[in-house]
């Protein structure tokens, strides 16, 4: 290497692309073949942002110099880190070829081969890379990490700890050990490992988070919620920090005011691909420490508050609203929440009468107007601050965006019958559920998926690019989910609401989500489809049609053959008290059969309802104690309907460990944990166990 190149090669050590860039120019614009010019020409601008371009002159490198093993072996590492994973994996497999003992593109295979799901070639790649290079301590760990990923966790474990012998400050090394110790119970020694991890590398974000999920394990819910700020100072840009800030967050309740806890929820709501509705009470019980101020006002406006007394409160604090006429602020704000429960408030007949005579000729009369009903879509007065300009797009705009969107939605089958169309009525009404945000999802291959949900099974093959079908997608924030969290593969989401639908398809839109695709249908027409599917996702569906078992044969029959399926359907035992508000609520509406369950003494068994979120909203309140249709289902008949079905049972799916953690001591025969006599009895002693639904899988 002359001395330019190696100048050009320490800057870009050193970090400065752009100085090194320079030198890489110069030298081929004097020989524009250089093999080494071009190659870390493109490594530099691929480091300094320029992707495409990088990348192009990376492959242009290799096919000047095809003998080259770093070349190679670098043009793949970067197409793993740009996304580009089966170029990658291309790339690399051309590389083991050419070179069977280079241990790094074994190391580097193994890594594409995990990120793509194929956990088993990951792990074979990893053991290649190893017999060359014994004492790797990346190789190791990555080995360690990947079996984990298996559920292999005392092989997982050996692996990490072979990797810190090789070298004990590895940061990553120690951070994965912990979860390996935090998936055998053990959080103790899985903060140990953790505090490690960030006494090597104070700013790893990561550890920060794991540390947090330990922390909630031992119930030190308050250093659990510390140790996740530390995760959003040291990443204020992630996404997925900012989420489990959220999560941790919900668990809390303050009696005191705390200005920097404060300042980091005003920061949370600004974070609009993490979902904060879960934290509103938390962030409530904070407000309600000292006066009104910012955070009050973005609580109204980001998320429904589930609280029957802060319910009451801000209905009398809209009655002063409008009889004072404002603040414009507080107007916009109110209005936000009001459309987040759409309308269900309580309001006097002078209330109605007040805002009926409103002329919407002012930004403040509008919002006025709008914290009582839908903003009527009228010319936008001029000057009306950030707050009504947030208030008119989501009052106006997108309605209006959701219209044009409609038609255009086409019809896959039509909806004869008579349950359906009850069923569809109500959703045209009260699309639900209204979402404002989805969390960000980083890809999570399905084969991947289901080796972590169900590691006592033999590997799914499911392909990378599967194709999906969500029946009764609803207002789509599922398909929004499962886009994202399968970038390779076709979505199809069907509802028989055409106003969900174009709810769904606006908010997908918004999320540059390309991969989905929105159509109109009942589940009992779509065997007139002629696409078979990899993965049908159905939650919360078959039970509000007239035959769930019709509904789900249908979905059976559109699975190919290996192919999944995730369902969602009612538990009878864990529903008993919706039961009792739907008994008492039956001939109401929403509005009076809310009042009427607020009203109740609070052990009555249907008071239950008024500590769930959906009690809150139109829409929510509907679905949960006035649905028009509704079955529930017990384990044995869930048993029932598998064998009947001709599907195999894959397992449970829970939120938490909570319930495996429960389940497994006391049935030790059945480590998979599929046992549906078994799960019939831990459920009559555990009632509340599938309060969300039984979530399950089953494979054709």
């Amino acid at each position: 290497m002359n001395e330019e190149l190696k100048r050009a090669s320490a800057l870009a050590q050193a970090g400065r692309f752009g100085e090194a860039a320079q030198i890489y120019r110069q030298r081929l614009a004097r020989a524009a073949d250089d093999p080494e010019a071009t190659h870390f020409l493109g490594v530099c601008l691929f480091q300094s942002g320029q992707r495409d371009e990088g990348l192009k002159l990376l492959a242009r490198s290799v096919d000047l110099a095809p003998g080259n093993a770093v070349y190679r072996r670098n043009y793949g590492l970067l197409l793993a880190q740009a996304g580009e994973l089966a170029r990658a994996e291309t790339e690399l497999r051309r590389l083991i070829a050419l070179d069977p003992g280079n241990a790094p593109a074994h190391n580097y295979l193994g890594m594409v081969c995990q990120r793509l799901g194929r956990v088993d070639e990951a792990i074979a790649a990893y053991q290649a890379a190893l017999r060359l290079a014994p004492g790797d301590a990346a190789t190791a760990n990555n080995l360690g990490y990947c079996l984990h990923q298996r559920g292999d966790l005392e092989g997982a474990g050996e692996w990490l700890r072979r990797s810190l012998a090789a070298d004990p400050r590895n940061a990553m090394a120690h951070n994965n050990l912990g979860n390996v110790l935090r998936a055998e119970g053990d959080a103790q020694a899985a903060a140990r490992s953790y505090r490690r991890a960030l006494e090597l590398a104070p700013r790893f974000a990561e550890a920060h988070a794991n540390l947090a999920l330990a922390l909630r394990d031992l119930g030190a819910a308050r250093d659990a919620l510390l140790a996740a700020r530390e995760a959003v100072q040291c990443a204020p840009g992630n996404a997925a920090a900012w989420q489990l800030f959220a999560d941790t967050l919900a668990a809390l309740r303050f009696a005191a005011w705390d200005a920097g806890l404060a300042a980091d929820c005003e920061r949370l709501f600004s974070q609009t691909e993490v979902e904060v509705q879960d934290c509103a009470e938390a962030v409530l019980s904070l407000v309600r420490s000292a006066p009104r101020g910012p955070l009050f006002l973005l609580l109204l406006e980001h998320a429904l508050v589930a609280d029957a007394q802060f319910e009451a409160q801000m209905t009398a604090l809209r009655r002063e609203a409008l009889l004072g006429s404002g603040p414009l602020e507080l107007a916009c704000a109110l209005a936000q929440q009001c459309f987040l429960n759409e309308y269900v408030w309580r309001e006097t007949p002078e209330e109605s009468e007040i805002v009926e005579s409103l002329k919407t000729d002012t930004a403040l009369n509008i919002a006025l107007r709008a914290m009582y009903r839908p903003s009527p879509g009228l010319e936008k007065p001029a000057g009306g601050g950030e707050a009504f300009e947030r208030l008119w797009r989501r009052h106006v705009e997108e309605p209006r965006a959701e219209a044009a969107i409609a038609p255009s939605i086409p019809a896959l089958s039509p909806l004869e019958d008579e349950v359906s169309r009850r069923v569809q009525a109500q959703y045209e009404e009260n699309p639900y559920p209204r979402w404002q945000r989805a969390p960000a999802a980083v890809p999570y291959p399905v084969r991947l998926m289901l080796r972590s949900l169900f590691p006592q099974l033999p590997a799914i093959d499911i392909p990378d690019n599967p194709e999906i079908l969500i029946a009764g997608c609803g207002t789509g924030r599922h398909a929004a989910i499962t886009a994202q969290l399968q970038p390779l593969g076709r979505v199809l989401a069907v509802d028989i609401s055409r106003a969900s639908l174009a709810y769904a398809a606006r908010r997908c839109k918004e999320l540059g989500l390309a991969n989905v695709r929105f159509a109109q249908a009942d589940i009992l027409g779509l065997p007139a489809l002629t696409e078979r599917f990899d993965l049908v996702e159905c939650s919360g569906v078959l039970h509000h049609m007239a035959d769930p078992l019709a509904g789900w044969r249908v979905l059976v029959s559109l699975l190919k053959p290996g192919g999944v399926m995730k369902l969602g359907l009612y538990s009878e035992l864990a529903r008993r008290h919706i039961v009792a508000a739907r008994s008492l609520a039956a001939g109401l509406d929403v509005r009076e059969a809310r009042r009427r369950i607020l009203a109740l003494p609070t052990d009555h068994p249907a008071r239950r309802v008024a500590a769930l979120r959906d009690f809150y909203s139109a829409s929510g309140a509907r679905d949960l104690i006035l649905h028009a249709q509704e079955h529930r289902f017990t384990v044995p008949q869930l048993a029932q309907a598998v064998e009947s079905l001709g599907v195999e049972f894959l397992g449970f799916e829970f939120s938490d460990k909570t319930a495996l953690q429960a389940y497994r001591p006391r049935y030790p025969d059945d480590p998979a944990a599929r046992s549906f006599d078994n799960w019939a009895s831990f459920e009559a002693e555990h009632p509340d166990t599938f309060a969300g639904m039984y979530q399950f899988w089953v494979r054709r």
